[in-house]
């Protein structure tokens, strides 16, 4: 991830993005562009450092068609929508990275009945809760398709609601980390 760079911000963001269009066939340049012109937003005018925050921001949010419901005419592959959730996953890492940074250590989100989210310091570390103890932590894992098409529907709800809880376990373990 990088946080403290808004110019590779950007270029993680559109490398997620890649070709996919708005619900008026625009792409995320050419809308932030129009944002510009209607907000009249000007990098002269702001500054560099502001107006690539600002830039950065927009993209983060930007939705393509895909995503607004209007799926394009043409029925999309197997390896499309393989690109597809893999745009997904790394979206959605992206914005809970982003709600968890800033966040004391040992916060958690709480992404599903059997599954937390955490920010070590320099990186989201997902992992699964104990079935008969979800008070512990059994195991951490990678966010790969399986994962992600088993809790797609419950990790975007929690988008919609974050829900958040603190952990000592979590917390020790993140302190340790930034111990020299």
């Amino acid at each position: 991830m990088c946080y403290r760079d808004p110019e590779k911000g950007i270029a993680l963001v559109l490398e997620v993005i890649g070709d996919l269009k708005s619900a008026q066939g625009h792409t995320p340049l050419e809308d932030f562009d129009h944002f510009c012109a209607y907000s009249g937003l000007a990098e002269a005018e702001v500054g560099r450092l502001p107006f690539l925050w600002t830039k950065y921001a927009y993209l983060s949010a930007w939705k393509p068609a895909d995503e607004t419901g209007q799926r394009p005419a043409a029925v999309s592959s197997v390896s499309d929508r393989r690109e597809d959730d893999e745009a997904a996953v790394a979206a959605f890492r992206l914005q809970v990275g982003m709600l968890l940074r800033d966040l004391p250590p040992g916060t958690v989100a709480e992404l599903d009945e059997l599954c937390i989210a955490w920010w070590n310091g320099n990186d989201l570390v997902f992992a699964h809760l104990c079935d008969d103890d979800p008070d512990r932590i059994e195991e951490e894992f990678d966010l790969n398709d399986c994962e992600w098409n088993e809790r797609r529907e419950a990790f975007e709800g929690w988008l919609k609601e974050p829900k958040y809880s603190s952990r000592a376990e979590v917390r020790d373990w993140v302190l340790r980390q930034r111990q020299p």
